[in-house]
């Protein structure tokens, strides 16, 4: 996951797309025109992932097409991506874009028989309302942010289910605390860490209120007046001054909090579930789970992030071929395979992983129990304004300013944001 954004289409597991083995699949490309060239313009750091080029090579074999891999920095890559597409020329496939005002001017609708193989509550998230589908899913896990925890940490201190509340959740940090360990490590020196406490925040709140994103897309209500905003940003602060946090929250990075967690010397961060890579990456054995952030005078709700979704130009010429090319790449032989080698949350009904992890074996468990929600920032229309919210994030952690404060500042973000993007209402 970049260090920079919270809602993109890097996450850990995007890396990959599906494991493509031979022929298991039928055709699903090409024409009777003759081979063609696709244009695939991905993030650099896709673009070696161990299998990643022989799957590509496998449909280029069975088509006799050619995919022409185009990695591009990952920190430029949504601003090249956008020339290219000014441009009309020098992309077929590219993924991102999702907040395009019109996306009818950039790209096709997707198309494929994976449309009835999705999960229902999955099909519904990325489909718009006139029944457009803009992209086709990739084969990687699915992800949500809230609470992953060391369950070896936590049951050392006695507790041994997720906490329900945010008095509970609290009760449980205060007995990892007093068991030795840091309770709730946060690392604010990656200031898309602490947005990742955002992301599970807003999720509660949607979850009571459906409403509250065309509420606040529409300047009719401010963030200080969302039920539960106050608790729950005033929960944050009293962890960190009854030392429910590591000391050096302003300063920890992300990879010390993962190598934290994964080793047992803290029993939780609040981050996305493409983190778990990372912190088995510190201790492969680590017995890990996941539950969403308490809500503050409601039930928990989880907020599940879209699947990645990769798109065919408007003006591509081989705009058939390039979407042959994404439907064989997640036909279920393959995706399937790809969850064994890779477990995860499959958008997919017909796709399961044979054995999962902890962590991921809780999320799956959510998700099958259904009732989950789209993510704030995935359905907000208004560009959100990451770097001030992280510096007010900062504020607060560091005890400069208080709750109200914190509302006032958020806020004050929110209108600018709304007033550059000509929101109605701002």
């Amino acid at each position: 996951m970049p260090k920079t954004r919270t809602t993109t289409i890097f996450g850990t597991a995007a890396l990959t797309l599906a494991v493509v083995t031979g022929c298991s699949s039928p055709s699903t490309g090409g024409d009777s025109t003759g081979p063609v060239t696709v244009t695939y313009m991905l993030p650099s750091s896709w673009a070696n992932v161990p299998g990643f080029q022989d799957n590509v090579h496998a449909w280029e074999k069975q088509t006799g097409n050619t995919v022409a891999l185009t990695p591009v920095p990952d920190a430029n890559y949504d601003s090249l991506v956008q020339a290219r597409l000014a441009a009309k020329s020098g992309v077929d496939i590219f993924a991102g874009q999702d907040t395009a005002k019109d996306k009818a001017a950039i790209i096709q609708p997707a198309t494929g028989p994976w449309l009835e193989r999705l999960d229902p509550g999955v099909r519904k998230a990325i489909t718009s309302p006139d029944g457009t589908v803009w992209g086709t899913p990739s084969a990687d896990g699915l992800h949500a942010t809230g609470v992953i925890y060391n369950k070896d940490v936590f049951a050392k201190a006695g507790v041994t289910t997720p906490p329900a509340t945010l008095a509970d959740f609290q009760s449980a940090l205060q007995k990892v605390k007093d068991a030795g360990a840091i309770p709730l490590y946060l690392s604010g020196k990656d200031g898309w860490t602490l947005l990742q406490h955002r992301s599970a925040v807003n999720a509660s709140f949607v979850g009571a209120d459906q409403q509250v994103v065309s509420k606040l897309d529409t300047n009719q209500t401010k963030w200080a007046d969302v039920p539960g905003f106050n608790q729950q940003y005033q929960a944050l602060v009293d962890w960190v001054g009854k030392g429910l946090t590591n000391g050096d929250a302003l300063t920890a990075t992300y990879e010390s909090a993962t190598a934290a967690l994964g080793n047992g010397k803290a029993g939780a961060i609040i981050n996305g579930t493409w983190s778990l890579a990372e912190i088995t990456k510190a201790n492969p054995s680590a017995n890990l789970g996941f539950f969403p952030l308490p809500a503050a005078d409601a039930p928990s709700t989880l907020g599940l992030g879209k699947p990645n979704l990769l798109k065919v130009a408007k003006f591509s010429k081989v705009a058939s071929q390039a979407q042959g090319f994404l439907n064989f790449m997640i036909a279920q032989p393959q995706a399937q395979k790809f969850m064994d080698a890779n477990p995860g949350v499959s958008a997919f009904t017909d796709v399961k992983a044979a054995s999962l992890p902890g962590a991921v074996a809780d999320l799956q468990k959510l998700v099958d129990q259904g009732g989950f929600i789209v993510p704030f920032d995935q359905q907000s229309v208004i560009p959100q304004p990451q770097d001030d919210i992280v510096a007010a994030y900062q504020e607060l952690i560091g005890k400069r300013i208080d709750v109200t404060a914190f509302g006032e500042l958020v806020q004050k973000a929110w209108q600018s944001a709304g007033a550059k993007a000509s929101a109605a209402g701002f």
